[in-house]
């Protein structure tokens, strides 16, 4: 008999990526209905279905990519933290 087989996803070890425009088709249909803002942005969900946060990228004035998170759960319930390839060495 075969185990099943869980992901980190249905776990909760990890938030599952939903994307808002899975497609281009998608993002030319957020473009035609003046939805230019909601292009790039990724729901992360919980183990239950609940969006955690909202994310995506895009350059600041300066040039950097910024990373922007909006968190749709309690303060006291997310953290974030920056790694770099210069930690993994």
């Amino acid at each position: 008999m075969n185990q099943p087989f869980f992901t980190p996803y249905d776990t909760g070890a990890r938030c599952e990526p939903k994307i808002w425009q899975p497609d281009h088709n998608s993002v030319i249909d957020a473009m035609k209905c003046d939805e230019k803002d909601d292009i790039g942005k990724v729901d992360f969900d919980d183990d239950e279905g609940h969006t955690v946060c909202v994310v995506h990228v895009e350059p600041d004035a300066s040039g950097k990519f910024a990373v922007h998170v909006q968190p749709l759960c309690g303060d006291d319930e997310i953290s974030v933290e920056l790694h770099t390839e210069q930690e993994a060495r």
